[in-house]
């Protein structure tokens, strides 16, 4: 008997540590996926929304805001980083209490940095193709509008109003856009001309975006206005 106080008590520390490791064992159905690198609030309504990230769950992100699903950007263990696209792995469970749907950050796995904040504002063109503007195909002069976050830039030829949609932006090149969307306005019979020199180098001086191609040399000047 004298050893059996010993012995009950080993068996005793073994299921207690067992028990400990079940309840330590994360719990949540894992979860991968693509931070987009700006948030907006939850309540576009309110301007005292609290702030939600967009995600998507596909392979590499497509810089599409129009496809991403928003969800509260309070993950457990994780910051968000403003101006990075960032893939995550998370937990995602149900709070036992709350019923209310949560996720737990496991791991980072990539990011990467996103250069659309250098084209953001308003824009007024000083030279487009070689040529000051005012000029003939652009006789009021030219000003291009980017929008924060949304990734659209938009403009005018002088009668119809354009409008791009901008994808991927590298430190100096503009790597991809999406749709191009006119008016369809009657001028007189003149042609349309895309005040855009996409996609091409740019490099970013103060306030002056400059745009340049490596075989023409410098395309097009944008000084901002705001």
């Amino acid at each position: 008997m004298r050893n059996a106080y010993p012995r009950y008590f080993s068996f005793l520390g073994f299921f207690l540590l067992l028990a400990c490791s079940e309840e330590e064992k994360p719990k949540g159905e894992s979860e991968v996926f693509w931070v987009y690198s700006y948030t907006f609030p939850c309540d576009p309504n309110s301007t005292a929304a609290a702030p939600c990230l967009g995600i998507t769950y596909s392979e590499e992100l497509d810089f599409d805001v129009t496809t991403f699903e928003w969800i509260p950007s309070k993950i457990e263990g994780y910051t968000f980083k403003p101006n990075y696209i960032q893939k995550l792995q998370v937990l995602k469970f149900e709070d036992s209490k709350t019923r209310e749907i949560k996720r737990k950050l496991v791991r980072v796995i990539e990011e990467e940095r996103d250069y659309y904040d250098l084209l953001e504002g308003s824009w007024k063109v000083k030279r487009y193709k070689g040529e000051d503007l005012p000029n003939p195909s652009f006789p009021n002069g030219q000003s291009v509008g980017i929008i924060p976050g949304i990734r659209f830039a938009l403009s005018t030829d002088g009668c119809n109003q354009i409008e791009v949609q901008l994808k991927k932006i590298e430190q100096n090149k503009i790597l991809s856009t999406g749709y191009l969307r006119t008016t369809a306005m009657d001028c007189g019979g003149r042609k349309l001309v895309i005040p855009f020199p996409w996609t091409r180098n740019f490099k970013r001086e103060g306030n002056l975006l400059i745009f340049y191609d490596d075989s023409v040399g410098e395309y097009a000047i944008w000084e901002k206005m705001n």
